[in-house]
């Protein structure tokens, strides 16, 4: 079982970096430095420390499902048959290789997992769902939730409170 990594201490220069990365990932590491009142070769340091240890993740640009086609969402809380440790390692290993499945979150109350999956149609949702209830990933049941319209979404982790440190 993986252990959650202990959180890294961040001071105020941190903050601002992570911050200003969140609202504009391509920034250059010059204009980044900039905004944040370091030196260049100190942000690119911190930038570098903070990259290793974890807290950035990656960088991705954010997509416009309207205008490449056009994709519906499907928010899907999941149950599983079977509650053991090995049921969900299964579970969750398995959904790692399947690029529909957007994010998934075990969670706690009445379903297992929430899933968000993207699918150009609804007929085809559907065709990938019965698909995952044959494929042995333990699945008993599943509730889906059309999403009608985004109203927010990726938004920054928000880093304000972490200023008062």
């Amino acid at each position: 079982m993986k252990s959650k990594p202990d959180p890294v201490q961040l001071d105020s220069w941190d903050v601002r970096i992570l911050s200003e990365i969140q609202a504009d990932g391509r920034i250059s590491k010059s204009e980044l430095a900039k905004r944040v009142h370091l030196s260049a070769s100190a942000c690119s340091e911190r930038l570098r420390a903070l990259k290793a240890a974890g807290i950035i993740e990656g960088f991705y640009a954010r997509l416009s499902p309207a205008l490449i086609g056009g994709m519906i969402f499907v928010m899907v809380e999941v149950v599983l048959d079977r509650h053991r440790l090995e049921d969900q390692r299964h579970f969750e290993t398995a959904i790692q290789e399947i690029p529909e499945i957007l994010d998934c979150w075990a969670i706690g109350g009445r379903v297992d997992y929430l899933m968000r999956v993207a699918s150009p149609s609804m007929a085809a949702y559907q065709d990938f769902m019965e698909g995952l209830l044959q494929a042995g990933l333990g699945i008993d049941q599943y509730y889906s939730l059309v999403v009608t319209k985004p109203v927010k979404s990726n938004s920054p982790i928000p880093l304000s409170a972490l200023r008062q440190r």
